[in-house]
């Protein structure tokens, strides 16, 4: 019996029997069937001692038990290896199916959704099935992708290999890759060498070496059939590869040269909802009955961020284009890349055969240089122009390519999409603008077959008709679990994570904004350093003020490098920094007087202020969702304490650059009582702190207090005012008003306050 003809009869064998979902195994020629000299009945006694491992394809195939049969590809989960760079994908460890590990999958199993993650398609027994649309049915992979196919394209090209040809292939196979060896494979045939190619290699990377090993032996003809055969295989190899390399690693906040980490150490993969409230938390230290509270999702609206494809839009048909939409610093863009890494490694979306990413941050500086040099672009050209692999793609418009367009961070985009005016273009190769071709991607127009995501802020997002959008996601962030699980995942010393851990929950208001994963890095950053150089760091609860000074000024200076391209290393807040912030901390106090949370379009302009810059770029605000397209615009800040803070960060800038006390628009401030100026500003606050509901403006005194104190005061010296700037007098004096009222105040105001002393004191958190 040839070779062709003994593959032929595994599968179809294999095909007859009960398909069991386990992995790879491999593949015995005739002639080594024949020297063995095992009975029947000991062969099917041995049968039960193997391991069986299963493909994507769920064909099972059997060898004797051998070392290399744990390095098999095709076990359900794998992973990069640990030189990414290589593209080498091996297994980190084999799935054995114990009745143990079905019952803990059963617990830790994901939230159903609309239909499942695909499994390995069978292929059907009633051959009329494949009539109705078949490459658009859930886990449907491309008979390219098949393990049958590959093996057989592998196995037809090396079977052209002569003897001495055939010799020198095992040459420069043991030559290339220590896995094998010459006593390895001397007795083996092609059958046997492509078994244990792709068992060791896996059939991506198998196919790819096999390849590169007959351009080596100088048979380019034999090399390009079989990269002509497996062109789909051979072109997604190469850009998982590159989608490894590029996403492997993270940089965490704010990038710093050299301190990028492996992303699989750091994420825990936040909330995602199908409800979009817009993801603001209700939950405040204080006020237990905040004005306007926000709507949360409700638990049983949670995704998987693999399954947000898996969805269907609210007519039951399978979902086309998805917008996924969050808070500043929510973690959109690592859920992007955390996603794509997934599918690069063979762990989700295995019918999925392309992913390609175009952030709007690349979009953006690519129509800067066409405006330029006065040129367009097709959508073939683009394609190449990030993506060299998809040079030889002829098969893009086919019906039957499942292709995912990954477009992150639609806010940096500063062209406004007009889809009103814009032509309708079908042809990817027609030469337009970037501006339409984007437009043109979205609506369908171009590559209608292919799958598109969506990702950015709100108010940017609305920009976007909602008929081409099939489904709506939103990122909630961490839960209390998760932030715990955060803090714990990246220290290998845990009882520093735990000392973290604590001291930031001695601080409810900081604990509750560690719902945003930025958040949560930043107290990472922060308090490690305090647990690594002081000894007697934690035994005071954190304090607030300087947290929150640094969260805008990060926020700022994010802003000036997406929106404005400023280089991160050479940022210079101008005097339009300095005037945003005013404005819109007169707005938020202007909202805290009249007990509002929420504002809209009309408050925007009356304190000279613009959509884009406060709810797509500062960082501090969202816009939240309209139940009806008529409806006004409504933003808010990203939690309740961010207004208190913007308040209160008024009013002391406002004394701290002009000598002015806003809460007292009749008092103006002399000269020779500049010394007294400042007791003055904090008696007028105390008084109003007095006289409000509690809750109203308790954090508000209390971010008060600390911006005074010296080294906070520090942190904003050369953004907001000079460096040289004198420093404030008359901190003893409020120091000493602060405790005269906290010892003639109700119970229900004395703890605030004490937090308000302990904010003004100058030892370092």
């Amino acid at each position: 019996m040839d070779s062709d003809s003994e593959v032929e009869r595994i599968l179809q064998v294999s095909q007859n029997q009960e398909r069991p979902p386990s992995s790879y195994g491999s593949m015995k020629s005739d002639e080594e069937e024949e020297d063995e000299n095992i009975t029947e009945a000991q062969r099917s006694s041995c049968k039960s001692e193997l391991p069986t491992f299963t493909t994507h394809t769920r064909v099972q195939l059997n060898r004797n038990v051998s070392p290399e049969t744990v390095f098999t590809e095709i076990t359900q989960q794998q992973s990069v290896s640990e030189h990414p760079q290589e593209g080498t994908f091996v297994t980190e460890r084999l799935h054995t199916h114990t009745c143990v590990e079905e019952e803990e999958r059963d617990e830790h199993s994901p939230i159903q959704v609309d239909y499942p993650e695909p499994l390995p398609p069978v292929k059907p027994e009633d051959e009329s099935q494949e009539e109705v649309d078949e490459e658009q049915q859930p886990g449907k992979l491309h008979p390219e992708f098949d393990l049958p196919y590959i093996f057989k394209s592998m196995q037809n090209s090396l079977t052209s290999l002569g003897g001495p040809e055939l010799h020198l292939f095992k040459r420069y196979l043991c030559g290339r890759h220590p896995s094998f060896t010459m006593t390895d494979l001397e007795e083996s045939d092609t059958l046997d060498i492509v078994d244990k190619m792709l068992e060791r290699f896996g059939k991506l990377q198998g196919l790819r070496v096999a390849i590169r090993m007959l351009e080596s032996m100088k048979k380019p003809e034999l090399a390009q059939e079989l990269e002509k055969k497996c062109k789909r295989a051979v072109i997604q190899y190469e850009l998982k590869c590159g989608l490894i390399r590029r996403h492997n690693c993270i940089f965490e906040g704010v990038p710093r040269a050299g301190q990028h980490l492996y992303l699989k150490y750091v994420y825990v993969e936040p909330q995602i909802s199908t409800q979009g409230h817009g993801g603001v938390n209700p939950l405040h230290e204080v006020r237990s009955d905040p004005p306007n509270p926000p709507q949360v999702a409700s638990p049983d609206s949670m995704i998987g961020g693999n399954n947000i494809f898996r969805l269907r839009s609210l007519n039951g048909s399978p979902v086309r284009c998805v917008l996924t939409t969050g808070l500043p610093g929510i973690g959109n863009s690592v859920a992007v890349q955390k996603f794509m890494l997934d599918w690069a490694e063979d762990r989700a979306n295995f019918d999925i055969q392309f992913v390609f990413p175009f952030p709007f941050r690349e979009m953006q500086s690519l129509r800067e240089r066409n405006i330029v040099e006065k040129k367009d672009i097709s959508m073939l050209e683009l394609l190449q122009t990030y993506h060299n692999e998809t040079r030889s793609m002829d098969f893009l418009e086919q019906p039957d390519c499942k292709v995912l367009f990954v477009m992150d961070g639609i806010d940096i985009y500063k062209k406004h999409l007009d889809f009103k005016n814009t032509p309708v273009v079908t042809d990817i190769k027609a030469v337009i603008p970037l501006d339409s071709l984007l437009v043109n991607l979205i609506r369908g127009s171009l590559l209608p077959h292919a799958l598109l995501w969506l990702t950015g802020r709100r108010a940017a997002t609305n920009q976007i008709p909602p008929e081409y959008i099939h489904r709506v996601t939103e990122i909630q962030g961490y839960s209390d679990e998760q932030k715990d699980d955060y803090l714990t995942l990246r220290y290998s010393d845990k009882s520093l994570a735990a000392k973290i851990i604590r001291h930031t929950k001695k601080s409810p208001t900081i604990y509750t904004l560690c719902h945003i994963p930025f958040c949560c890095w930043m107290v990472a950053m922060v308090y490690e350093r305090g647990f690594r150089n002081y000894d007697d760091y934690g035994d005071q609860p954190p304090k607030i003020t300087s947290f929150f000074i640094h969260y805008m000024i990060i926020q700022n200076n994010r802003k000036l490098e997406k929106y404005h391209g400023q280089n991160p290393n050479s940022q210079r807040w101008t005097d339009m920094d300095k005037v945003f912030m005013l404005n819109l901390g007169c707005l938020a106090l202007k909202l805290l007087d009249n007990n509002r949370s929420v504002f809209y379009e009309e408050d925007l302009y009356e304190h000279s202020l613009v959509v884009r810059e406060v709810a797509w770029c500062s960082g501090l605000c969202t816009e939240l969702p309209r139940a009806n397209a008529e409806d006004k615009r409504v933003f808010c800040f990203t939690h309740l304490s961010f207004l208190e803070f913007m308040a209160a960060h008024y009013v002391w800038l406002t004394f701290r650059l002009e000598e002015r006390n806003v809460l007292d628009q009749s008092h103006h401030i002399s000269k020779l009582l500049k010394e007294h100026s400042l007791v003055d500003m904090y008696r007028k606050a105390i008084d109003r702190y007095l006289s409000a509901p509690v809750g109203q403006y308790d954090l508000f005194l209390r971010f008060l207090c600390g911006l005074s104190m010296t080294l906070n005061d520090g942190l904003l010296r050369g953004m907001l005012f000079p460096h040289n700037a004198p420093p404030l007098k008359g901190l003893e004096d409020v120091g000493r008003l602060l405790t005269k009222r906290k010892d003639s105040a109700g119970p229900e105001r004395q703890a605030n306050l004490s937090e308000c002393l302990r904010e003004l004191e100058t030892s370092e958190d």
